[in-house]
């Protein structure tokens, strides 16, 4: 899928500092006619979006393994991975030039304190194997992650 991060933003017509919102449109990879959403990657289900819906993309997080853990970094964090398979090793190579090293969380949540960081990631080839990449998203109102397969930039003129 390509991210809709991808997208341009747009902000107001006088030039407003607030960032209009990036769009995604959820279509089911797999032909069904809903996209199974979940309050978190780690939960079951918690209801089926419909196949078409536009959304709001907030972040794409990437489940992964290290060192017998398993969480969740930032795809930002991850060069290529929208191209690569669960199994596969990945890079890490933190998005903030100077650090040499990302953070892996227990949950996929901006928090970054002691309670939800496991560890952090040297930058570097391999580090990583891939489980699942996730995306989080806001449907109705409602904070949601879909599995990022599902997730395709909305087309042009795509409104909430």
């Amino acid at each position: 899928c390509g991210s809709p991060r991808a997208g341009t933003r747009t902000g107001s017509a006088a030039g407003s500092m607030a960032a209009a919102p990036v769009l995604a449109q959820l279509k089911n990879a797999d032909g069904y006619a809903d996209i199974a959403a979940r309050v978190k990657p780690s939960a079951d289900a918690a209801w089926d979006v419909p196949s078409g819906s536009i959304v709001e993309w907030v972040e794409e997080w990437v489940e992964c393994e290290f060192d017998k853990q398993r969480g969740f970094v930032k795809a930002k964090n991850l060069p290529d991975v929208a191209s690569r398979s669960p199994g596969d090793l990945l890079e890490v190579r933190d998005s903030f030039a100077g650090n040499t090293e990302t953070c892996m969380r227990r949950h996929a949540e901006q928090d970054a304190s002691k309670g939800n960081v496991l560890c952090y990631v040297e930058n570097g080839p391999d580090k990583l194997k891939l489980i699942e990449r996730w995306v989080e998203c806001r449907w109705r109102g409602h904070r949601n992650f879909v599995k990022a397969r599902h997730v395709q930039p909305a087309p042009a003129g795509a409104k909430l």
